[in-house]
């Protein structure tokens, strides 16, 4: 882990509205104590070390992205879209968060599911 990202992380959120991680990025966060007693996602072939490395935190990589308190994860690179889009909808509104996903040609809302598996 890259010590001063932990520290920049830490130092940031509490002047910060709301704090996300992509993937892995859980980790960071994580490291810098943001993630305890919280539920939270990450790439479901990193959730496992996730919970085992920080017990405190509850992992569940079914999600494509989660929201505790102001502490937002997303379970993978492509789940990093769905949970920007979810950002844009709380900040903006629907209407707007659906012209963003038509812009960028993304399903508004990715149907449920792990989000982290693809059809072979």
């Amino acid at each position: 882990m890259d010590p001063p990202l932990v520290a920049c992380a830490r130092s940031m959120a509490p002047r910060v509205r709301r704090v996300a991680s992509i993937c892995t990025g859980a980790f960071i966060l994580a490291a810098a104590g943001l993630l305890h007693q919280r539920r939270v996602t990450t790439h479901c072939g990193f959730s496992e070390a996730l919970a085992v490395a920080y017990p405190s935190i509850e992992v569940d990589a079914s999600l494509i992205f989660a929201r505790d308190g102001n502490i937002y994860s997303s379970g993978g690179i492509t789940a990093g879209i769905d949970l920007a889009l979810a950002l844009v909808e709380e900040d903006l509104g629907q209407e707007i968060a659906l012209a963003v996903a038509r812009t960028v040609v993304v399903f508004p809302r990715r149907p449920a599911g792990n989000p982290n598996s693809a059809p072979m």
